[in-house]
């Protein structure tokens, strides 16, 4: 087996693999019997009923129209969800339409009615997404009518590869001459389109998920539906010519994704898709997985920022929900990655204990891709197991990516609750980059406590030179210090130095310097935090240093920071912050002690001095050294929009300033002990 990308086989070895028949086809077709197995798992008939549920119910309702008005609304307001909202539900219910109906084939006692139904609904919905002028979104494309077919993006990839899957598996129950307009389509405006002009396409050159989701779709689709196999080996020879390998330079050393948790079950989820495609198409001459020890580091990332309860480190604009059982399972498996195959069984039991959850049919890739692979990769859980409950999992291990600059620490207390907590250094010019050089998140018992906003509502200026105007990449909407009222900057040059980063013993602390993650504003001359977490005490410490430069006394500021409609700033030079979400009630109960309390958890942050452990270093004593380098002043209410649906809300922002004011201290202190009470 050769490695396509870092063997770079010759085009007609290339030629010869993908030209002689696999061992096992990639697909079979919707009636073979090889699809009963993976249709009738016990584990998944809730899954399978409510499916056909929703199919049966969308069978006779026409599609979403995308009218001229919203291909045009992207550009006239800058808004995206105005478009991909039925954009993506067109393909949500094509992807229903094709999966009810396999599943209705492979049922142990077909209803020939309900068959009919469910094939007459598939053929049309097909037929109508078939029809689009443009595959892409409106705001990927240059045009201001927001059409452009000849655009190749995430999800006009994503099409063309549904497509060549429902000519693969469907295609005795789709009209010849449909057929043969969708062959031709994929050929001029996906195939050819590319191999003409490879470097015409910004995704071939990048680095992020956009370079693996859109060689997934388009080479995918050539591999499955292009009947000139000359054709896609020069497509795969051109992949293969240092264009593919950049997504996997994409990634640090020790396989940390920039882009968040989210992002890599994205971008590394379709890689790891293509590759086991090529595995079985090419009957194992070629791979993009093999011999490639990164590929491994990848895998074990999704393991490093895997937090209790299903939850995730979603710095940037990741995520923070679990990452895909069906994918874990696969790299898993095929890596021989027994961490990852753990925490696939992990996820994918909190899923069947969901089966009606409605996030899962409303994801919004819930196309046939999804469906099938759902089904495909399911680990092996027993449905007894969800239904007699499953034992405590144990706890993955510390971990700490040090090129990526990322850290994660988790235990049990002695009450049995688990603490997880992740804090990062890194730079300001990462993919999907947040000004968060510092920031830290802290989960209880998977109860997100301290949060990272993560992504928000995606509109066209987020992606431009507006986005730190947005709460959630500016470092306002982080637990992190506004220092002389100033946040951090945007760029590589604007970045951390981690000085320590403890794993797997009792007490772990994390200390990084991030002076240079300010601008020359800030006059700050050292900024430094250090957090420990006492595990088996269940306690948190989070201790800022925040030095001015001696040219640059202190003094008394008055900042006006954009983007908070609350109590004016006082008069102070550092303000400290910590950020928890919309659904937590956070009290200020005195000048020491502050309350955090979200599902059933309450969160005690006492205020110390620098330097002080407490009363006799208790964990949680109401006693504090007299002197306290800070005092908790208010709960801001900055607000921000949801990603996906763009609802309104807001987070609560936590403020904290130094207690004494004095102009001849350089040094700006902030101590907070967190415990449950």
């Amino acid at each position: 087996m050769l490695n396509l990308l870092t063997h770079k086989p010759s085009r007609q070895v290339i030629l010869d693999a993908i030209s002689q028949p696999a061992l096992t086809p990639y697909l079979h077709a919707y009636d073979h019997p090889a699809w009963a197995p993976i249709i009738n798992q016990p584990v998944m008939a809730p899954f399978v009923e409510e499916v056909l549920r929703m199919a049966l119910e969308e069978a006779a309702e026409p599609l979403p129209v995308l009218t001229d008005e919203l291909y045009g609304d992207y550009t006239r307001t800058g808004d995206r969800s105005s478009f991909e909202r039925p954009y993506f539900e067109r393909r949500r219910r094509l992807g229903r339409a094709a999966f009810a109906l396999l599943a209705a084939t492979q049922a142990p006692r077909p209803d020939p009615a309900q068959t009919a139904t469910l094939t007459a609904s598939f053929r049309d919905k097909l037929r109508d997404v078939a029809a689009e002028e443009s595959w892409a979104v409106t705001a990927h494309v240059r045009p201001a009518s927001g059409k452009d077919a000849m655009c190749i993006d995430l999800f006009s990839s994503e099409t063309a590869f549904n497509m060549a899957e429902f000519i693969t598996v469907f295609g005795a129950v789709i009209p010849t001459e449909l057929v043969a307009e969708l062959r031709a389509r994929m050929r001029t405006q996906f195939f050819e389109n590319y191999r003409n002009n490879p470097d015409g396409f910004h995704w071939t050159r990048g680095t992020s998920n956009w370079n693996a989701v859109c060689y997934q779709g388009v080479l995918g689709a050539a591999l499955l539906a292009e009947a000139d196999r000359e054709l896609v080996a020069d497509m795969l020879v051109l992949a293969a010519d240092g264009r593919l390998s950049r997504f996997i330079d994409g990634f640090a050393d020790d396989g940390g994704c920039s882009e968040g948790p989210g992002y890599w079950s994205y971008g590394f989820g379709w890689f790891a898709a293509l590759n086991e495609q090529l595995e079985i198409q090419s009957a194992g001459r070629l791979s993009l997985f093999e011999g490639n020890a990164k590929i491994n580091r990848i895998a074990r990332y999704a393991v490093a920022v895997s937090l209790y309860g299903g939850q995730s480190v979603n710095f940037a604009d990741g995520g923070s929900g679990p990452m895909s059982p069906g994918l874990l399972y696969y790299v898993g498996t095929r890596l021989g990655e027994e961490a990852c195959v753990r925490l696939a069984s992990e996820n994918w039991r909190s899923r069947i204990n969901e089966p009606k959850r409605r996030g899962i049919y409303d994801a919004l890739r819930g196309n046939f891709f999804y469906w099938r692979r759902m089904f495909t990769h399911v680990p092996p859980l027993p449905a007894a197991d969800a239904e007699a409950g499953a034992p405590e999992p144990l706890l993955p291990p510390d971990a700490y990516l040090d090129k990526l600059g990322v850290w994660v620490a988790r235990g049990r207390d002695s009450a049995g609750h688990v603490w997880d907590v992740a804090a990062k250094g890194g730079h300001n010019n990462e993919h999907h980059n947040h000004n968060d050089v510092g920031s830290l998140l802290l989960n209880i018992d998977g109860v997100q406590m301290l949060v990272e906003i993560g992504a928000p509502f995606y509109v066209r200026e987020f992606f431009g030179p507006a986005r730190y105007g947005f709460l959630a990449a500016r470092s306002l909407g982080h637990s992190l210090p506004l220092i002389r009222g100033t946040e951090q900057l945007q760029g590589a040059d604007y970045h951390g130095e981690i000085l320590r980063a403890e794993v797997d013993q009792p007490t772990v602390t994390f200390e990084v310097d991030a002076t240079c993650a300010y601008p020359t504003d800030a006059a700050c001359a050292r900024y430094l935090r250090r957090i420990t977490l006492d595990k088996a005490a269940g306690r948190l410490v989070l201790e800022d240093s925040v030095c001015g430069q001696g040219a640059k006394p202190w003094g008394q500021v008055n900042p006006a920071v954009p983007g908070l409609d609350a109590t004016p700033f006082p008069a102070a030079v550092v303000e400290f912050a910590l950020i928890f979400d919309a659904a937590a009630t956070v009290v200020v109960e005195s000048p020491t002690i502050a309350t955090a309390t979200k599902a059933g958890i309450t969160l005690r942050l006492e205020l110390a001095d620098a330097g002080s452990e407490g009363a006799e270093g208790s964990a949680g004593s109401s006693k504090v050294h007299a002197t306290a380098s800070a005092h908790w002043l208010r709960v801001d209410k900055p607000t921000w929009h949801t990603h996906g649906a763009g609802e309104l809300t807001h987070v609560n922002r936590l403020v904290a300033v130094p207690t004494a004011d004095d102009e001849g201290d350089a040094e700006r202190r902030f101590r907070a002990i967190m415990t449950v009470v």
